[in-house]
């Protein structure tokens, strides 16, 4: 019986081989990659094609959120399990949207984390316990605020507003982090050094801000911040 390939993607070294120590003790599965970043993910997913990637979320050069958003365009039945320190929702809901199968906080025991990567091979969405409450509170609110606004209860947004509320959600996480410290007045290296990006990533990711936010310049994409109370 053939075995499934994983892929391991996680700036740690000791957690990388952390997980492939655990894995290969496992009959059904064997690590065909190991990576430290998110563009060398996507590099050997495209060269291994594995059935599924354990992805860290905060890694240099380009984050997990945007790898698995590409992986999962170019690659959509390669699953992707995220990894990740934090249960913060913001990253689950991004996570989400981009095709993931699951989440797991860094420190599960091997067991469940052993099941939940079953689970994402069979299809199943997995979340941690604590996360699934949270998002089922953050969806019944949704479903009740669209409820008000079906009933008339809530103006409609202006155009100059549904036009701003377009651009905004066109933001990923990691565009909108960017976007925090850059009105801080932070250096590109100062942005770089905090969100573990090299700061030719922080450059590409402002040019595409820039793209989204319909600005030409920093100080424009400074002065839009602030104009909106951002």
């Amino acid at each position: 019986m053939a075995k499934t390939t994983i892929l391991i993607a996680d700036d740690q070294p000791l957690i990388r081989d952390g997980l492939a120590a655990i894995l290969s003790m496992e009959d059904n599965y064997t690590v065909v990659a190991k990576t430290g970043d998110g563009i060398a993910t996507i590099a050997q997913v495209q060269l291994h094609r594995p059935q599924l990637v354990l992805m860290d979320i905060h890694m240099p050069r380009l984050d997990g959120l945007e790898a698995t958003r590409q992986i999962k365009l170019q690659f959509p039945e390669t699953k992707v399990l995220i990894l990740s320190t934090f249960e913060d929702e913001d990253y689950i809901w991004e996570a989400i949207r981009h095709g993931a199968s699951g989440f797991l906080v860094k420190g599960i025991e091997t067991e469940k984390m052993l099941s939940a990567i079953q689970d994402c091979l069979d299809d199943r969405i997995n979340y941690p316990y604590s996360i699934q409450l949270r998002l089922a509170r953050m969806l019944h609110s949704s479903e009740q605020h669209e409820h008000r606004s079906s009933q008339g209860n809530i103006a409609p947004a202006s155009p100059e507003q549904q036009l701003h509320d377009e651009r905004l959600n066109g933001l990923s996480i990691q565009e909108r982090n960017i976007l925090r410290n850059l009105k801080q007045g932070k250096s590109n290296q100062a942005i770089a050094s905090e969100l573990f990006l090299t700061t030719g990533t922080v450059k590409n990711y402002l040019s595409t801000i820039y793209k989204k936010l319909k600005v030409s310049s920093r100080s424009e994409a400074v002065a839009y911040l602030h104009e909106h109370d951002l």
